[in-house]
């Protein structure tokens, strides 16, 4: 039997110390300065993390090869895509042109019925002291490019996703090369199980935001609020910047009803107030017993950190951001690092 020498831990020296602390600032500015590389980056992780969900179902029913299965996936969804907009697209364009038509009337009738009384004037002296403010934050937010950029973007992540996708393990090892030898069997895993939360999170909010979409659309349909449809869609979409999106996405519905009666308004707030505490109480907690549960406090300044880090795309893909840290930070700092046993 064997002993091995038990050498005494030496820690780095000043001057160590200084170049990991450089190499920690200079690694941070380096993404911040990439910031929209790295967000790219990780939508075509999320899309790629999308398109092997659809896919696994064809691999392990239909016995199909996983890029035959990719390939069928991806067609498919363009095919369904395009079958959506060509049936449905000049509708729904026809329903959000008009909703966003409608907006600008629908806040001066809200302005005549708050002039009508104190609270109202009240309240209308704050929005218009706010308003410079709000139109500094809006003017300073990373949308430079407009909606030409966005889309032009949005395809690079799907490009993106589809090359992931097609060849994960490629990737995979090129990310494991970058750690020692001796690290990157825990780093693989770490990997795997970040994945995994991913995937589950991204299935459980997909089903989330059709639920909270479905119940608001036809909520806001039953009590007649003008455009249920894409109003039911705004709300969806919403879930996917939790707590502030839900909130901001009934913005126009209580507009326009507003616009119609302070009875209609009254009848949409209950619908959205409902449709709301469905999903926060019933759809959502279902959703989280098998996947990722980010507390609310986490969630908020996973907002607040990853938008001031990354700007518009760091509020839109804070939530799986945080998914993925949650998973980095609980197994390679807490168990590795914190509470490993030392030999």
């Amino acid at each position: 039997m064997t002993v091995e020498p038990n050498f005494p831990r030496t820690e780095p020296g000043f001057l160590g110390k200084v170049l990991i602390v450089a190499l920690v600032v200079a690694l941070l500015a380096a993404i911040w300065k990439m910031a929209l590389v790295f967000m790219i980056a990780f939508g075509g992780v999320i899309v790629a993390v999308a398109l092997n969900n659809l896919s696994y179902p064809l691999v392990k029913r239909l016995n199909l090869a996983r890029h035959a299965a990719l390939a069928v996936v991806t067609v498919g969804f363009a095919l369904v895509a395009i079958g959506f907009f060509t049936v449905f697209g000049s509708q729904a364009s026809a329903q959000f042109a008009g909703l966003f038509a409608e907006l600008p009337d629908a806040w001066e009738a809200t302005r005549e019925w708050l002039n009508s009384w104190v609270l109202g004037r009240w309240l209308l002296d704050i929005a218009d002291r706010a308003q410079p403010g709000a139109d500094a934050l809006l003017s300073a937010l990373p949308v430079a490019s407009g909606l030409f950029g966005f889309l032009t973007n949005m395809a690079l992540i799907l490009v993106i996703g589809i090359y992931l996708a097609a060849d994960p393990e490629t990737y995979a090892q090129g990310v494991l090369r970058l750690f020692p030898p001796a690290k990157r069997a825990r780093t693989e895993a770490i990997m795997i199980e970040a994945g995994g939360d991913l995937r589950k999170w991204l299935i459980a909010m997909t089903l989330d935001m059709i639920f909270l979409g479905v119940v608001t659309g036809g909520g806001l349909w039953l009590v007649g609020t003008p455009f249920p449809f894409p109003l039911g869609v705004l709300s969806g979409v919403s879930v996917f910047v939790p707590y502030i999106g839900p909130i901001v996405a009934m913005v126009p519905g209580l507009l326009l009803a507003l616009s119609v009666s302070p009875d209609s308004a009254l009848y949409a707030g209950i619908v959205y107030l409902i449709a709301q505490q469905l999903e926060g109480n019933v759809s959502l907690p279902l959703l989280q017993r098998w996947t990722v549960r980010i507390p609310p406090v986490l969630s908020l300044l996973s907002l607040v950190g990853f938008g001031l880090l990354f700007g518009l795309w760091g509020v839109l893909l804070a939530t799986p951001l945080a998914v993925v840290t949650a998973t980095i930070v609980r197994r390679a700092y807490v168990e590795d690092l914190l509470e490993a046993t030392p030999r």
